[in-house]
This record gives structure tokens, sequence and C-alpha cells, in this order.
């Protein structure tokens, strides 16, 4: 299974260029499931969504629609865990089950790039999670960036995030037999630049070898500026039909 998405749908530059200017904004959601099957929901790093923002999300959707939630930032930026953080994650994840088992795909979990390798801290934080779900970890830091830390992750079935992020770009490596993650940040710089065809047919041949190697694929564009991102989702699953 390969889905291809956008981080986030909501950006005020994209009306116009994706959404039709009278769409009401309300219903961007809805119009964006129509062309697209999965979503990162990037809302839940910054605040902890109400039962009722939940379950308006997954009614806008379609059967089959699938979300990846950022877990909150007040967990993952931290450099050394907070007293509290079982609390916190407690918290979280009682939210995030109000999201149907059949519409939540995976949790985004995303270290800053001033968060540098501390294996000790990544293992006790992959201990606290629940097991009922399915994980990803992007690194922004090159330190993590070791066989080391890849083997954590594996022992625990977590995925690592494959991405061309500035300074910390990644190599297809798969350490979860479950699931291949994969985030593109933006062609010129982060959030800006659309991909060229070229690069997007090299990116189509690493997804179809990603997806030799896991049961499931996703990837989604972060190019969010001047909707990017969507003209490049739909370029790269056509390159792949």
């Amino acid at each position: 299974m390969i889905r291809i998405g956008t981080s986030g749908w909501s950006y005020a530059g994209w009306r116009g260029r994706f959404y039709p200017r009278d769409l009401k904004q309300s219903d961007w959601l809805s119009y964006y499931a129509g062309r697209f099957d999965t979503v990162e929901l990037n809302a839940t790093t910054y605040r902890l969504p109400t039962e009722q923002h939940v379950q308006k999300w997954c009614a806008a959707v379609p059967p089959g629609f699938l979300y990846t939630v950022k877990l909150s930032r007040l967990i993952t930026h931290r450099k050394t865990l907070p007293p509290r953080v079982d609390t916190f994650i407690a918290s979280y994840m009682a939210r995030i089950r109000c999201f149907r088992r059949a519409r939540l795909a995976q949790i985004l979990c995303q270290f800053p790039p001033y968060l540098t390798r501390d294996d000790e801290r990544l293992a006790s934080f992959l201990d606290k999670l629940p097991r009922r779900y399915r994980y990803v970890v992007e690194f922004r830091h090159k330190s993590w960036l070791t066989a080391a830390v890849a083997d954590i992750l594996r022992r625990r079935d977590v995925a690592m995030c494959i991405h061309d992020y500035p300074g910390c770009k990644t190599g297809d490596l798969i350490t979860s037999r479950h699931l291949a993650y994969v985030r593109l940040h933006g062609y010129v710089a982060p959030y800006v630049g659309s991909y060229p065809r070229r690069t997007l047919r090299r990116w189509a041949q690493r997804v179809r070898g990603l997806a030799e190697q896991a049961d499931s694929v996703f990837v989604y564009f972060n190019n969010d500026v001047d909707a990017a991102a969507v003209r490049d989702a739909a370029c790269l699953r056509e390159l792949l039909a």
C-alpha cells in the first residue's frame, strides 16, 4: 500500500491555487479528501484538539481516508523528558483515541534540529508510548543517523522517517517491517519550491523500492508555500501509477 498526501491542508496560499476561491474554508478538508487519501495532521503538534474537532475531522473525509497525527511538541521538543511526561502522553493519547481506529494510520514524533543524539533518552521515550499505535520518528540532527539508533527503533518496530531536511538528509533506511515513511520538505528550502519532475521520478523509484520492504509506504509533501505540495503529491502519484 502506497499513500501520498501533504503535511496539512489549511493554508491561505492554497486558495485559488488548489481550492476554488469561492469554496468556504470549512469545506477545504472535504475537498482535499476528495483528491488525496491521507494527510498529516499538524495541529496536534501545537495544541491538544478537542473531541469535537477530532469528530469533525473524521466526519469530513470518506471511508478509507487515513490520518497521520503529530505528537505534541510539549513532549518531543524538550532536551530532557519533563517530569510529568507520563501525564502529557496519557492526556494526548486519551484525545487521540477519539479518532476511530480506521482513521488513524500512525503517530509522527518529530524531534527538533537542536535535539542531538541521546540513545538512553530515545529508548526511554519510546518505551513510554502505548503499543496500540504505529509510530514514526523524524530526526533533524545528523547525530541521530547511526546504526545504533536504527537498532533502537528496529527492536521496537518503529519507523525512521526518510526525509530531505537540509543538513540531515537520510537514506532509505527501513526500521519497521510494517511501515516506510517519507517527508519531502521542499526543493528550494524548507517548505518552499516545487520538485522538478525528474526529481520526483527518482523519488518514485525510491518509493517502489521501499514498498518491497515494508507493508505500507506513506509519502507527505511539506512544501506548502504556494500550494507546491499538492501539485507535487499529484505528480508523484501519477508517476507511481
